[in-house]
């Protein structure tokens, strides 16, 4: 049977001069995952890479599910969508460009339900796991390796003097 260490007995990674703990690489693994699983889908409305069906594309995808589609609306949705995976890739604005992405993928969700809950079916089951993902990382932010945590450190004045601010 493998035994799992109880968190608290284990000795704090500051105490032992590493840099970040295991929480910080979770999130970091967290996000870089979401935005880059968002991020891609973006840049395909926007621009059609990756095979995706690009601006005009993406308009008559929007009026297939009833949906507006007049102009600039599904511009602006295609950038803020590649945008948001952006942010939350880096880790920038990490709580807001998350919760914007998990409405983003909520409507997604909305939209999917009446197939069902499998996304074999084009269910829900995909965006709701990614919305709930993203609503998750606006709930605990970027960590300590995020542009956030650096843009932090910085207002506060550490590293402007050429010391480690980042530790």
């Amino acid at each position: 049977m493998i035994q799992i260490p109880d968190p608290s007995s284990l000795p704090c990674a500051r105490e032992q001069g590493v840099k970040h703990d295991v929480r910080a690489v979770g999130l970091l693994i967290t996000r870089v995952v979401a935005g880059g699983f968002l991020l891609p889908h973006g840049l395909g409305k926007l621009f059609g890479w990756f095979d995706g069906p690009g601006v005009t594309g993406f308009a008559d995808e929007l009026q297939s599910f009833g949906l507006p589609a007049v102009a600039p609306l599904p511009l602006l949705l295609a950038a803020a969508q590649t945008l948001l995976g952006a942010l939350v890739l880096a880790g920038a604005w990490t709580r807001w460009s998350a919760l914007a992405a998990c409405g983003f993928l909520g409507m997604t969700v909305v939209l999917s339900a009446p197939s069902g809950w499998f996304w074999m079916h084009h269910g829900m089951e995909y965006p709701l796991f990614w919305a709930l993902t993203m609503f998750s990382l606006a709930l605990t932010g970027g960590g300590s390796l995020s542009v956030d945590h650096y843009l932090a450190a910085w207002n506060r004045g550490e590293g402007r003097d050429g010391k480690h601010a980042f530790d």
